[in-house]
């Protein structure tokens, strides 16, 4: 990610512009991240560790390729779904004035949006649209789940097969997910 930034920051000339637009070390200085990865991990994250670790546990799942796909193939939407809703809840918070701090409070949505409004100004830069598509070909296909066309079209023959449903939630997706496990032999 370093190396991306740096390159798509390459062309510009201000303070921050190429190597200088990225900066290594640690971020325990850095109070708010650390505080929203506590309360991501507590909120949404350690459900989904607990799920998976008990899963291994109770050998269900052992960590090769195909197990890998298969998570991916049957719980992506459910992941995105969790994601999707965090973010938007986080977005949309309202970040209370500290009286010692000088950081703007607000929404997240609103002062990224608006930054005149809080004292901000918008810090985006142009980027070469033929420099962003020589990143996105290096990215995989969108379509393949796992990197694996051929086992990924094999899980979904699968789940054709037995008629499953695409699960809405957690335990509809472990339930899919052992079943087609046990169907493919895994």
């Amino acid at each position: 990610m370093a190396a991306i930034q740096c390159s798509l920051r390459e062309d510009h000339t201000d303070e921050f512009a190429g190597p200088l637009s990225h900066m290594y070390g640690t971020s325990t200085a850095n109070q708010r991240i650390e505080s929203w990865w506590s309360i991501f991990r507590k909120q949404r994250t350690q459900f989904w560790m607990d799920l998976f670790s008990d899963l291994r546990d109770r050998h269900y799942f052992n960590g090769t390729h195909e197990h890998k796909c298969l998570v991916r193939y049957v719980f992506l939407g459910i992941f995105q779904k969790e994601l999707d809703e965090y973010r938007e809840l986080w977005n949309n918070h309202t970040i209370r004035p500290v009286r010692q701090s000088l950081c703007p409070s607000g929404k997240p949505e609103t002062m990224y949006h608006l930054p005149h409004r809080f004292g901000g100004r918008d810090c985006g830069f142009q980027v070469d649209p033929q420099v962003l598509q020589e990143f996105k070909d290096l990215l995989p296909p969108t379509n393949s789940l796992c990197g694996d066309d051929n086992l990924q079209a094999y899980f979904a023959n699968l789940e054709r097969q037995s008629q499953l449903a695409p699960p809405i939630n957690w335990p509809a997706a472990v339930d899919n997910y052992l079943t087609l496990k046990e169907m493919a032999g895994l």
